[in-house]
């Protein structure tokens, strides 16, 4: 498919600064051929420009050329595509923001043509002026988007004499079609299999003036086993109950239908604990009436929310479902999402979930983290919208456009070094520098104290990505080595500032940036305890004379702690301790056998521990190829790390 783009641009002089005006854009389609393809890009085939230097990396194709007499310059950039939007307005707004406005502080809208349609693609261009070293220059973005894609092109100049070179390049733009990404076709099949959940609220004008707001989440899980599950929750500030529904039965997939037999379905009321939206104690039950439905049902790939939607349609509305959604993509249908951070689970009384439910993974968005990892969990969603992904060097904690890596302990980068200043450029070169170029405005702004601050920023070019990003090394040396080297990335300085603060010389109130290494942090299952997990302990303790500064002894304590967890939940537990002053050290020592169970995705239970059930926090944290179990008794808070014995 080929696309001719033809502009005409009238430039005005106001005052001190030049105006660009897109005078008009025209957009005509033709056949393939006409102009002869020297080279492509990603989605774009089209002429290079004669004499001008070329610039390939991974996410943009760039050709500049400069006029050492006259001073003018001109760029031409084509850039990778990425996901659409699903909307060319909204493409193109997104595009602007993130190519034009970020790297060129353009402040103005921009002057542009309505969007024109091109053989399954919807283009619009609009223009804009910025200073660069001090003098005036335009910049141009068209923006293509189509096929569940958006690519953009973006070009710059100080002069009018390239306008013609521009004009010529985008008049040799040939786009093709794409293909349809790995992972859509990976999860375009005919598979349900999983966790799909959905929320749906009231919006009456009263509840929206009032702030009086409701919702009802329903969740299917279907299981490999033909059988399936069905939780929904409803939750009314109105009300004085929380109503639970629970089902479960068996599915039969024939083609693109489902037929759901329900064999047991119940209605609880619970009470609000403290009168919020928290599970109370349990009001009654009642069994519902089974519902027999065959669904119609659709994978539908969302662009907007780049999200695989479970979408069933029914003849008529069930109770188990409720009205049909509002949405009329799907006549008749109700649409089901995969758990993600903005679609979790339903929690169920006790902190427990069901089987499937637990996971809050999103099983199309969410990978391994390159990592061939045993456990269940690689992955975090935390509350305030943070996800924290197990890799193979560093745990990755990203929201939006800002990514977080906390690096494993590294002998190397972490060996100790009584000059501040060199330990933090060893560890930058070891940790930073082998995977960034075209290094620039790189400063060490560490503080040295008791507990010193190692903070170094610049700006570089990602090598994998050939993105431009602002990085930040920083790591707080807790007096008891617990620091971590954590590097953020972000766009630029700004936003990592808007998100962390800005830099400050005191070694205290890090505590935004330094607690960010705690989220290396996985939820536990049952399978993941499998084996021998071993904790040990020392210390010791020199007593001294106040009056003459003699030695007075000194006492010891060690500890070593066993847990193996064996087939059918069994474990076996052991405590040997060795405690007093030394030359007359005791020795202790304590068993303990039984069952233990995962109560939710961070406690499990032991059936006896020192003649007693006893309940545990847990989590796992990560290190190079392997992990580490914190256990603390939920009452007497303080936890302990086990290692993993091979």
């Amino acid at each position: 498919m080929k696309i001719f783009i033809t502009a005409r641009y009238i430039w005005k002089i106001k005052s001190r600064y030049m105006k660009l005006v897109t005078a008009c854009l025209i957009f005509l389609l033709s056949t393939a051929g006409c102009l002869a393809q020297q080279d492509s890009f990603d989605l774009v085939k089209f002429t290079p420009p004669k004499g001008w230097k070329k610039d390939a990396r991974e996410t943009i194709r760039s050709y500049s050329i400069t006029d050492s007499k006259t001073g003018g310059w001109c760029q031409i950039s084509i850039v990778k595509s990425t996901s659409s939007k699903g909307d060319i307005e909204k493409d193109f707004a997104s595009e602007w923001a993130e190519l034009i406005v970020k790297p060129y502080g353009v402040k103005e809208a921009p002057e542009g043509n309505p969007a024109q349609d091109a053989d399954g693609w919807k283009i619009k261009a609009g223009g804009g002026k910025f200073v660069f070293n001090n003098a005036n220059a335009i910049t141009l973005l068209t923006t293509m988007s189509g096929f569940e894609r958006c690519v953009s092109i973006v070009a710059n100049t100080n002069s009018q004499d390239y306008l013609h070179s521009i004009q010529t390049f985008l008049e040799s733009v040939d786009l093709k079609k794409p293909v349809v990404n790995s992972q859509q076709q990976e999860n375009n099949n005919t598979s349900i299999i999983g966790t799909w959940g959905a929320t749906a609220s009231e919006n009456s004008s009263y509840r929206v003036k009032n702030g009086v707001m409701n919702y009802i989440q329903r969740q299917y899980t279907f299981h490999a086993n033909g059988t399936y599950s069905f939780v929904s929750k409803a939750f009314d500030p109105l009300m004085d109950k929380i109503l639970l529904g629970r089902e479960t039965g068996t599915y039969k997939q024939s083609g693109d239908n489902i037929s759901v037999a329900p064999e047991k379905s119940v209605l609880e009321a619970w009470s609000k604990k403290n009168g919020v939206d928290d599970w109370g104690k349990l009001l009654s039950t009642q069994n519902i009436a089974l519902e027999k439905t065959r669904y119609r049902f659709t994978k539908h790939f969302f662009s907007g929310t780049k999200i695989w939607a479970l979408v069933l349609q029914a003849d008529n509305a069930t109770q188990r479902d409720g009205p049909f959604s509002s949405n009329t993509q799907f006549s008749n249908a109700w649409y089901y999402n995969p758990l993600s951070a903005n679609n979790k689970a339903i929690e169920l009384p006790g902190g427990q979930q069901s089987e499937n439910e637990i996971s809050k993974e999103d099983p199309v968005q969410q990978t391994t983290g390159n990592v061939s990892s045993s456990f269940k969990f690689n992955t975090t969603n935390f509350d305030d919208g943070w996800i924290s992904a197990e890799k193979m060097d560093w745990v990755e904690v990203s929201k939006g456009n800002i990514k977080v890596l906390i690096h494993y302990p590294n002998k190397n980068a972490d060996a100790y070094n009584s000059v501040l200043k060199e330990g933090d450029f060893n560890a930058w070169n070891i940790l930073v520098a082998p995977r960034y170029s075209n290094m620039s405005n790189f400063e060490w702004r560490s503080i040295q104290s008791w507990q010193s601050i190692s903070f170094m920023e610049g700006d570089a070019t990602e090598n994998t990505t050939g993105k431009d990003v602002h990085i930040v090394l920083f790591k707080q040396h807790y007096s008891n080595g617990s620091g971590a080297y954590l590097e953020f990335v972000t766009s630029n300085k700004a936003d990592y500032e808007n998100e962390f603060g800005p830099y400050h010389n005191e070694s205290y109130d890090w505590d935004k940036t330094a607690n960010m290494q705690w989220r290396n942090k996985f939820a536990v299952a049952a399978s993941d305890f499998t084996g021998k997990w071993t904790s040990d302990f020392t210390g010791i303790q020199q007593y001294v004379n106040v009056y003459t500064g003699a030695d007075a002894g000194m006492s010891s304590y060690a500890s070593a702690q066993v847990f193996e967890f064996g087939p059918g939940s069994k474990y076996n537990w052991q405590i040997t301790v060795a405690s007093g002053m030394v030359g007359n050290i005791k020795f202790q020592n304590v068993k303990s056998t039984g069952k233990f169970s995962v109560v939710n995705n961070w406690q499990v239970n032991f059936s006896d521990m020192e003649g007693k059930p006893k309940t545990y926090d847990a989590y796992f944290s990560c290190a190079r190829g392997a992990r580490v179990l914190w256990l603390s008794d939920v009452s007497y808070p303080g936890y302990t790390a086990y290692g993993k014995k091979q």
